[in-house]
């Protein structure tokens, strides 16, 4: 690859390439000019044995006295913006020209550098010294270099804590003492220009925040007894700054913090998330922001790969030191919530009350303790469900090459589970089913849509999502094949369900028993193989450029029956929430069903309803609630992600949890009375909802 890292060595790259193919090079800028298919002997900047040929578009434009160019203004674009990118191939230089922004914060590990390179904490060591039953840790905030994929893509000039005397580092230094440990931190302010305040370095557990308040180029020191035994983390503000999609997010600036029990194991793996953005002033072609969404100090595809065996016993920390909000979703198995978290907090929970769960749900700078047995070999994924957060857009210009950088980039960590037996069960005759994915216009905007009928021809207005209800029975060996009809490659991810790696739908990635779940190209097709383990509530959907084909209408609901039951649509109601673009600008660009209004329930006193609620949205939250004449009436919560919920679990509840995305919860209905009831859903806003009537007669 052959980069231009700013406009001086564009000109001298371009005269170089000028003076090969004996073109004079007064003409080197100031216009635009073209070479089409040109054999030229190979420049000397290019170091590239295999060019035989140039096929480039160069746009090229003078910025002034190269002379006289700066790095001042460091929160504003610098106004030159150069195409100057190229991908070499064997035998051939192929033209792929890409924006490159120089942005004051874009580094390159090949440029020259007055500050360290932050490096990733993969949170394998303990910060500091312990000795007598103190821990003495000096901590530094400076600044550096990030490369969170690796030092062949660009990165991002950030500040980062690190132990004084060594790099920083994201996230910040591990802090993990054992209860009955006291701490003397300290804590050194690098920055010239800023103050900072440091959260977390107090005793757990507690009501308020203490914050350290440290001016530029001073140091601070706390001594505190560690307390109780939990999960937590520490975190630091530059100034007053308060992070928004306005102004940013500087969520880079935090650690792990873990009190063990005395004499308790280890054996662990404590998982970090952090995040960085800064927004251009505007939006320049698709580029809003530059971003970092990383895991332990890397973004996806170059998180740490886990290996764990069949049968292990895996046990992940995970900590959100940002404010944003991830649902981390598990693929292939359920894993068992230990407990839940922040910054002074930890709610460790009895046996009998850990959630089994495949997405949990967790909100700014809180953490989770969680436990999950890999049942059978492949690999599979670990990664926040909301889609801008593993969206490839969040990559940095120059970021888009690598394996699996088509779709993915992020808070996604992979798992290859070692071979070895699998727990999968089938029984009864196997099962065959065709599910078709489409695409036709509706109105101005291009949709997409699932369905089972290989003749299917929508109208413009008519609901194409969600896709057809997939009804199917606990154990019997489901093979589903789907047939891409549109223009574009897809795959099904089948959402909570306990099945093959490589029929998980992750194209590229699932893959076990020598066979990979593919992306499905136009025309082509990939038959799947579901194993059916537990009844509950599912969903299937496009793993493949998610935010625009889920919002195209690519997911439907899937609800697995017990081997003795069978699906009464009387009485058991699926309500799947998406969105119709992937940038809603009001409530009427969300949808419930594929519908705004919702068809009329009728029932009677004493009949158990099941109401199955599903959020596939690639963003945002959802709760329901039951009133009759504008009381709230209790519904039972009886399941969640798919998995009954134990009787110490069950509860009623007059409004439920808020359910995000990758998330499903089931509810039991029992009317007592006759009379018109009203069913409520709705995200954050109040006046932002759907209603459903219900009219409930007598016996």
């Amino acid at each position: 690859m052959f980069y231009c890292r700013n406009f001086i060595q564009f000109r001298q790259s371009t005269i170089q390439i000028l003076e090969a193919a004996k073109i004079d090079s007064q003409y080197s800028s100031g216009f635009v000019f073209f070479f089409v298919s040109m054999k030229i002997p190979k420049p000397e900047a290019m170091k590239n044995p295999n060019l035989s040929c140039l096929a480039l578009l160069f746009f090229c434009w003078a910025c002034g006295n190269p002379g006289n160019e700066t790095k001042e203004n460091s929160d504003l674009i610098v106004q030159a913006i150069t195409l100057c990118k190229t991908t070499t191939q064997a035998n051939s230089f192929a033209a792929t020209e890409i924006v490159k922004l120089y942005y004051p914060r874009m580094v390159y590990a090949d440029d020259p550098s007055d500050y360290p390179k932050i490096k990733a904490n993969n949170n394998l060591r303990t910060a500091g010294v312990l000795a007598d039953g103190l821990l003495t840790v000096n901590l530094e905030v400076t600044w550096g270099d990030f490369y969170m994929e690796t030092e062949a893509r660009p990165g991002l000039h950030m500040t980062a804590i690190g132990e004084q005397g060594d790099v920083p580092s994201i996230p910040g230094p591990l802090i993990r003492v054992e209860t009955g440990t006291r701490i003397r931190a300290t804590i050194h302010n690098s920055l010239s220009d800023s103050t900072i305040s440091v959260f977390g370095m107090q005793t757990r557990p507690a009501e308020v925040a203490d914050s350290v308040f440290i001016l530029p180029g001073e140091s601070k020191t706390v001594e505190f007894d560690a307390g109780d035994p939990g999960t937590y983390l520490y975190w630091v503000r530059l100034g007053n700054h308060v992070s928004s999609f306005r102004s940013g997010f500087k969520e880079q600036l935090g650690g792990a913090f873990i009190i063990d029990p005395k004499g308790a194991s280890k054996d662990d793996r404590i998982l970090v998330i952090n995040v960085f953005t800064t927004p251009f002033p505007e939006k320049i072609d698709s580029i809003r922001w530059l971003a970092s969404y990383t895991i332990n100090g890397r973004s996806w595809p170059y998180t740490e790969l886990f290996q764990p065996e069949v049968g292990d016993t895996v046990n992940w920390r995970v900590i959100n030191a940002s404010v944003e909000n991830h649902p981390m979703h598990l693929h292939g198995f359920y894993y068992d919530v230990l407990s839940r978290g922040d910054v002074l907090k930890d709610k460790i929970y009895k046996p009998e009350l850990r959630r089994k769960v495949v997405t949990e749900f967790m909100t700014g700078r809180t953490t989770m303790n969680m436990q999950w047995i890999p049942r059978r070999p492949g690999r599979w994924l670990l990664h926040c469900h909301l889609s801008f957060h593993v969206n490839n857009g969040i990559r940095l210009p120059d970021g888009t090459d690598g394996e699996h950088a088509e779709h993915m980039a992020g808070l996604v960590t992979g798992i290859n589970v070692q071979p070895g037996p699998s727990d999968l069960l089938s029984k009864g005759v196997p099962r065959e089913i065709k599910l078709f994915a489409n695409s036709y216009e509706s109105g101005e905007q291009k949709r997409n849509g699932f369905s089972m009928d290989g003749e299917f021809k929508a109208e413009a207005g008519e609901a194409n999502s969600p896709g057809p209800l997939l009804v199917l029975k606990q154990y019997q060996p489901t093979y589903i094949t789907m047939v891409n009809r549109m223009s574009e490659p897809t795959s099904i991810h089948w959402h909570g369900l306990e099945i093959d790696s490589w029929s998980d739908g992750v194209p590229e990635w699932s893959s076990s028993e020598g066979k990979m779940s593919p992306s499905i190209l136009p025309g082509e097709k990939f038959r799947y193989k579901l194993s059916l383990m537990r009844p509950g509530t599912f969903i299937y959907h496009s793993h493949l450029d998610d935010i625009n084909q889920l919002t195209s209408g690519l997911y439907g609901p899937m609800i697995v029956m017990a081997e003795n039951e069978t699906y009464d649509p009387e009485t058991d109601h699926p309500y799947i929430v998406g969105w119709k673009i992937p940038f809603p600008k009001s409530w009427d660009d969300l949808e419930l069903n594929g519908l705004k209004d919702q068809p009329l329930i009728k029932t009677h006193v004493g009949v158990t309803h099941r109401l199955r609620l599903m959020n596939i949205a690639p963003a945002g939250r959802m709760r329901i609630r039951m009133e009759k004449d504008s009381v709230t009436v209790p519904l039972t919560i009886v399941a969640k992600d798919g998995a009954d919920l134990p009787a110490s679990q069950r509860e009623e509840i007059l409004s439920s949890f808020r359910y995000g995305v990758g998330e499903t919860a089931d509810f039991e209905f029992t009317p007592t009375s006759p009379g018109n009831y009203k069913l409520y859903f709705w995200n954050n806003e109040p006046e932002n909802y759907w209603v459903q009537d219900w009219v409930v007669a007598k016996d």
